[in-house]
């Protein structure tokens, strides 16, 4: 595909670099949901710390790749067969110039820029092989075994423009399974499946928007919406595979989220004004200590009243108190 998107819909072979990183895809400014949580004030985010990240900004600045979502990347090549793993992965090698691989050794440090800059990432057959049993297990869970949760469309790329401010929304599901209408799925590879873990990364990986922005590009597409689902697999020596829907609440709020990060940017793209953190009413009111550590700071001193009295006074004193009387002139 060499045109621009200039039409809402739903495209298919549009790989996940250019989705991410090609500028000239859209005919104007686009945002996903890995953008959006830079200008939001829960997140710790702003107008400016968005301009700064957002790739549309000619000098922003790059996100560093980490090991977790280079792992992650490698879960969904193998188990969705989403794309050709060559096109992004290369098995490390054994051997560098005849010695045995070190990431410190110059030599396997070039080869990982070289790599790196080919927009390839080095995986281990230790890798490949956890990969496996990792989708060994999935394949058996009931879910993806008898109902095809992740049997289906993958990896379509949905693109529509918000009305209001002209600018692009674009989500990705992993999957839509054949055989569930309106049912959108997203496979994450997890280090733990505890409950509070799995809460936690919601917010923090801003899980809520992916499922928000589906929905709303689901809506100008008149294409029915019923669901969005977490298939989570394991990341440890014994894997596990579980599942749970995205509560229709925390669509809702992820949905007035988006709605309220477009203003912001819109007024950035118009006035060129991208305004930092405006916390305690943009300096207007006063700080103080929150109120458990400034209850510390009002009670600590009567608390410790009678003990500090102890501690203070004179040794002579303390010992002429505890002295027995002698009536014995």
């Amino acid at each position: 595909m060499t045109e621009k998107i200039a039409e809402n819909g739903i495209y298919n072979n549009i790989s996940l670099e250019r989705y991410h990183n090609d500028l000239k895809l859209f005919d104007g400014p686009n945002i996903s949901k890995s953008a959006l949580k830079y200008v939001l004030p829960p997140h710790g985010g702003s107008p400016k710390k968005f301009w700064g990240h957002w790739k549309w900004n000619p000098n922003h600045v790059e996100t560093k790749t980490t090991a977790a979502l280079n792992f992650g990347k490698l879960v969904r090549r193998l188990l969705l067969g989403d794309e050709v793993f060559a096109e992004s992965f290369v098995v490390q090698p054994t051997l560098v110039k005849g010695k045995a691989w070190h990431s410190n050794r110059t030599a396997c440090k070039e080869l990982l820029l070289e790599q790196a800059a080919a927009g390839l990432t080095f995986v281990n057959e230790e890798q490949i092989e956890r990969v496996r049993r990792m989708a060994a297990d999935a394949e058996q869970y009931p879910l993806i075994r008898d109902a095809g949760l992740l049997n289906g469309k993958v990896e379509q790329s949905m693109f529509t423009k918000d009305p209001s401010t002209g600018i692009w929304l674009k989500s990705r599901p992993d999957n839509e399974p054949a055989f569930l209408d309106g049912v959108y799925t997203d496979l994450k590879s997890a280090s733990s499946l505890d409950e509070d873990f799995v809460q936690r990364q919601l917010f923090d990986a801003g899980y809520y928007l992916q499922g928000a922005a589906t929905r709303m590009n689901c809506q100008q597409l008149n294409r029915p919406f019923e669901s969005f689902v977490f298939v989570y697999v394991l990341n440890a020596e014994v894997p596990d595979t579980s599942h749970v829907e995205l509560s229709p609440h925390e669509i809702d709020r992820g949905e007035r989220a988006i709605h309220w990060c477009l203003v912001p940017i819109r007024h950035g793209l118009d006035t060129g004004n991208w305004p930092g953190h405006q916390h305690f009413k943009d300096g207007t009111i006063p700080i103080q200590s929150k109120f458990g550590t400034a209850d510390k700071l009002d009670n600590f001193p009567r608390e410790q009243d009678h003990l500090s009295n102890q501690l203070w006074r004179l040794p002579n004193e303390r010992h002429s108190e505890n002295r027995p009387i002698n009536s014995a002139t």
